[in-house]
């Protein structure tokens, strides 16, 4: 067996759950939906979980209460950004997505942290954002581009966190390097946490087919790309609960 615990690189999970719910779900990056959300969770200490500070782009309450001010102070105490990002469903106006997601990328490029981005129906949109904005680290959660904008996404320098039902697509294996794959779940706040770590071993199966590789080699590999994600956000010294997340992945990648 491997060392290593499984990480998931992107999931939701609830921050009013008591700690020993999580106790069996592994290493996650936990992303939030709002600055609300945010703040509660960033009162937590969970031993192998990182709590994102969030505004989905989906959700018309997150976007409208939406504080840039507020924004940059809880990410100034998070590891990680997310979920933030486009959605091509338009439930929210383009105009005010565009306009808070530029506000994040912003602060963000001020005060890196690794970012979490969703870009459903939007791909090319989010792209274009990227390029203006030149983060460090952007990982594309639940990646859905073209094989075009996946080569462009790999020149940006973005990492891809691949879901299950993505994982058979080509284009990871055709344009996306190793060293930029991590693993998600994208687990649902009324999904049990301690599922988590059988949806990973899934996906790392499907991933691992797709480029050749043993599935121990995929998890030590997605450990070293986090931990090269942490150096390139300069994030490694974060203190707070998700330090220990950090140091796992710096020490045992």
């Amino acid at each position: 067996m491997n060392a290593l615990p499984t990480l998931d690189a992107h999931a939701h999970l609830d921050p009013a759950r008591p700690r020993q719910d999580f106790s069996a779900c592994g290493a996650a990056l936990a992303m939030t939906f709002s600055l609300e959300g945010a703040a509660q969770a960033l009162e937590r200490d969970d031993e192998l979980i990182a709590w994102g500070v969030g505004c989905h782009p989906r959700m018309p309450a997150a976007q409208h209460s939406f504080d840039p001010d507020r924004f940059r102070e809880l990410s100034a105490r998070a590891a990680v950004v997310g979920e933030v990002g486009q959605d091509g469903t338009w439930r929210v106006g383009k105009k005010l997505q565009l306009s808070i997601f530029r506000q994040i990328l912003g602060t963000v490029a001020e005060q890196p942290r690794p970012v979490s981005i969703h870009s459903v129906g939007a791909t090319g949109l989010v792209l274009k954002e990227l390029g203006r904005a030149l983060i460090a680290a952007p990982i594309l959660h639940r990646w859905t581009g073209t094989a075009a904008e996946t080569q462009e996404a790999v020149e940006l320098g973005c990492y891809f966190s691949i879901h299950s039902q993505t994982a058979r697509h080509s284009k990871f294996r055709s344009w996306v390097p190793l060293e930029r794959v991590l693993i998600e779940s994208d687990q649902g706040l009324n999904d049990p946490p301690a599922g988590i770590p059988a949806r990973i071993e899934w996906t790392e199966h499907l991933v691992a087919q797709q480029y050749q590789i043993d599935v121990r080699e995929l998890r030590d590999i997605v450990w070293q790309n986090f931990a090269r994600i942490l150096g390139e956000a300069g994030t490694r010294g974060l203190p707070g609960g998700s330090a220990r997340l950090i140091q796992q992945g710096l020490h045992d990648a």
